[in-house]
């Protein structure tokens, strides 16, 4: 068996009960809240972005005969984390990756194609690195199962499984919601499917029915209208 001693495998980042973290990572927050950290050049050609990285695995003395490792390697030519590598984007934002996924497995149910050219193909490409790590098929399972998404219990026992509220009751947030940090993440901008925008389209439901029972209640107690005097 050969030895590469610049081999590089993939990081996942893992919460205490071993489950993948899909909320951005600090770096990956830097850059998607500020627009100049992001690259704004003009696509490469998928053929060169393979030659690089080829040329990147060998000199650090990684597997070049590895599709996956030379994948890793390759440079993402879309979208706000254009210029990064496969592999950081999988170790920095499992979220995103979850959402480039399902976006493409929609528009191929449809059969219509959004989009055409080197940052499409370098998007195939991606999903189909991030594909082929048991990780990820397994939380796309674990999503497409419904397990985890309000069954016996309901929405309102879930945890927020993040941040300073973790252990939180999404339920607990909402009724706690003086304190301020309803309002916090009902203000963010998240990446779709992670746990943050799913605690914020639940704050959003509670926040929008409450608008109703209280316009209904209002509506109940307004004064009847005095009937028109009869005509005969």
């Amino acid at each position: 068996m050969m030895f590469f001693p610049g081999r590089i495998c993939v990081v996942f980042r893992k919460g205490p009960l071993g489950f993948l973290l899909q909320e951005p990572s600090k770096e990956a927050r830097r850059i998607k809240d500020e627009p100049t950290q992001q690259d704004k050049s003009v696509a490469m050609r998928e053929d060169l972005v393979r030659q690089n990285a080829l040329i990147v695995v060998r000199q650090r003395g990684g597997d070049a005969s590895d599709r996956t490792e030379v994948l890793g390697d390759y440079i993402l030519q879309f979208g706000k984390y254009k210029g990064k590598s496969f592999r950081w984007l999988l170790e920095n934002d499992v979220g995103y990756t979850m959402y480039l996924i399902k976006n493409l497995q929609k528009e191929e149910a449809s059969g219509i194609c959004m989009s055409e050219g080197h940052g499409k193909d370098s998007l195939q490409s991606f999903i189909n690195y991030a594909l082929s790590f048991g990780e990820i098929q397994s939380l796309l399972a674990y999503e497409a199962s419904g397990v985890g998404v309000a069954a016996a219990s309901s929405e309102d026992d879930q945890l927020v499984g993040f941040g300073s509220r973790a252990k939180s009751t999404w339920k607990e947030i909402w009724d706690g919601r003086a304190d301020g940090y309803a309002d916090f993440i009902l203000g963010k901008s998240c990446v779709p499917g992670t746990r943050m925008c799913k605690l914020q389209q639940y704050l959003r439901k509670r926040q929008e029915s409450a608008t109703d029972s209280t316009s209904a209640e209002h509506a109940s107690r307004a004064p009847a209208k005095p009937l028109g005097r009869l005509s005969y």
